[in-house]
């Protein structure tokens, strides 16, 4: 009798165990997914600025824009006339986005 329920106890804490694993491994990849969006939509807004800039031949840098949330950053960089690339970070997720200017 005793070992039935050392078994059934050791089961249970088992299956309990697991699923409390797999449950967070579920909710790190929801704070992912919304780190991942603010990086692609970060990234974005950098390459839009940098067009901005490069056909309006404004004064802006697209390096210094500000969002809402701290941690999301931003980089542009621009070669020669010839490329575009925009690296936006969130936390620890980072999207870029490339354009190209072919003659």
């Amino acid at each position: 009798m005793l070992l039935a329920v050392v078994l059934v106890g050791s089961a249970v804490l088992t299956i309990t165990s697991i699923a409390g694993y797999l449950t967070l491994q579920r909710i790190r990849m929801s704070s992912n997914f919304t780190d991942s969006a603010k990086a692609i939509f970060a990234a974005d807004a950098g390459l839009e600025c940098e067009f901005y800039r490069f056909f309006k031949s404004s004064d802006i840098d697209c390096n210094n824009l500000s969002f809402t949330d701290p941690k999301t950053k931003i980089q542009t960089v621009v070669e020669a006339d010839q490329y575009i690339k925009s690296i936006g970070t969130s936390n620890k997720a980072t999207r870029a986005f490339i354009s190209e200017f072919k003659k």
